[in-house]
């Protein structure tokens, strides 16, 4: 409660959303996302940056950043896990020491993994650690439908994250170096319509790309084996190959995406069951209904961050 008071006051408060944000669909009230932000002790008027990797991940020539953005972004927090607990006292200290009050920086407490996901959707840039990636974190972070910044080194635990943004289909969530890392995280988190236009293209390819279609994924990696094994019953030697990517065969691809359609058919009914059977919810609703929050989310990000930014003014 100290923490979330302290940074309420870190920022200024706006004045209250309005009942609906339009586009985001019949009855969806930015009061949701202000909500959601209250129940998990996060201040409900400034613009959330976030990390939930690990803060062994971090490094002090990322957290340089970090705070170049606090500073740069005055309408902000950053939102950190008690990852583990004993880091937090480190954390304030040394953001303190490059000018930032500990107001901006808000702990919470790690969850399980569904709730997890599902608090995720309120945040609205995850800044990535460089030197090591978020691998799964990241992927969770995608799914939920919030947008990252990341950019690499030579290992391969620095690149992961952008293997993840390519293979969604937004290869702009890629620095080219820590200073465009920087600016991009002050541009999206001032600029509503770039960040806007960015997270509706993230939560639309989560279902048209590559990287969440798990049966896709599953045949490209059966026949990588069929492959190896048929070079293997050759007598070729062991070494690196190029396998044909099944998205290009258009029977593989008719029959994934009659797989994935039954999926959701059954999605749509388990929803419909939840609902206590009254409601029969056809699955293009069930996507309506989560497009719909996750809009009205993202909304309200910006509806407050505008009129803080135009106070400051």
């Amino acid at each position: 409660a100290v923490i979330a008071a302290n940074a309420a006051a870190a920022v200024a408060r706006s004045p209250p959303a309005p009942a609906l944000i339009p586009g985001a669909g019949t009855g969806v009230g930015a009061n949701d996302a202000v909500g959601r932000r209250l129940e998990l002790g996060l201040p409900e008027t400034a613009f959330l940056f976030c990390c939930f990797n690990q803060l062994y991940k971090l490094d002090p020539a990322t957290f340089d950043r970090w705070c170049a953005i606090l500073r740069r972004v005055p309408h902000s927090v950053l939102w950190l896990l008690k990852f583990p607990p004993q880091a937090v006292a480190n954390i304030h200290a040394e953001a303190e020491a490059r000018g930032v009050p500990r107001g901006r920086i808000v702990f919470t407490d790690v969850a399980d993994k569904a709730h997890y996901i599902s608090r995720s959707c309120v945040g609205g840039l995850f800044l990535d650690t460089p030197l090591c990636n978020g691998h799964t974190t990241g992927t969770d972070c995608l799914w939920s439908g919030m947008p990252l910044v990341t950019t690499m080194h030579d290992h391969m635990s620095s690149r992961v994250a952008s293997s993840l943004c390519h293979a969604i289909g937004c290869p702009e969530m890629v620095a080219r170096d820590y200073d465009e890392y920087e600016e991009k995280a002050v541009r999206w988190a001032t600029d509503p319509e770039a960040y806007m236009q960015l997270r509706t293209k993230l939560w639309r390819n989560r279902l048209e790309t590559p990287l969440f279609n798990t049966r896709l994924w599953t045949r490209e990696w059966e026949r990588v084996l069929a492959e190896a094994w048929d070079r293997h019953a050759r007598g070729l030697p062991v070494e690196s190959f190029d396998s044909s990517p099944v998205h290009h065969d258009p029977e593989v691809v008719r029959e994934v995406e009659e797989a994935n359609a039954r999926d959701e058919a059954t999605r749509g009914a388990l929803m419909a069951g939840q609902l206590g059977g009254a409601v029969t919810l056809a699955p293009a609703q069930c996507a309506q209904a989560q497009a719909a929050l996750h809009h009205q989310v993202a909304a309200a990000h910006h509806h407050h961050c505008a009129h803080v930014a135009a106070a400051a003014q």
